[in-house]
């Protein structure tokens, strides 16, 4: 018997937070993230997400609140229910990605004006020329890649 769906959705989130938690979002936050993709009903309370994560209440709270911030989640409350619920936010990923590639864009802007600084000293500027041509290479090909992106399937 292979192993359950559920189990390997689990081992996939954890994956999710592992990636995410390398581009800055907490590991808790990246599990959050990964939960809220995929799970049924789409939204959640805090105290769900807890229990479905096996994490501790403040955590749960204190990552929700970045991901709200980042809007990367949406927080809804009720009229006659207590606790908000949680979803994901899945228009806002490409907001997320602008900003990479503006990172991207300003690190070019910083190896070029590093450039500048090194002009008549090609020895010095050896190491940079190589990173500010991967940098220019990127700066210049990616915002036609972003433009040529697919809208949403919904």
């Amino acid at each position: 018997m292979g192993v359950g769906r559920e189990t390997r959705l689990s081992a996939w989130i954890e994956r999710f937070a592992a990636h995410f938690a390398e581009e800055g979002i907490p590991l808790i936050g990246g599990r959050i993230l990964g939960y809220l993709l995929v799970c049924l009903p789409s939204e959640r309370t805090a105290a769900e997400l807890s229990q479905e994560l096996e994490a501790s209440s403040g955590s749960i709270s204190t990552n929700l609140k970045f991901l709200v911030n980042e809007g990367l989640v949406t927080k809804r409350t009720r009229r006659g229910r207590q606790a908000a619920q949680y979803r994901i936010n899945e228009k806002k990923w490409a907001d997320l990605v602008q900003r990479k590639l503006d990172a991207l864009i300003s690190v070019r802007e910083l190896t070029e004006s590093g450039m500048r600084l090194l002009s008549g000293d090609p020895e010095r500027a050896l190491r940079l020329r190589t990173v500010d041509d991967l940098y220019t290479w990127l700066a210049t090909e990616l915002p036609a890649v972003w433009d040529r992106r697919p809208t949403s399937s919904r």
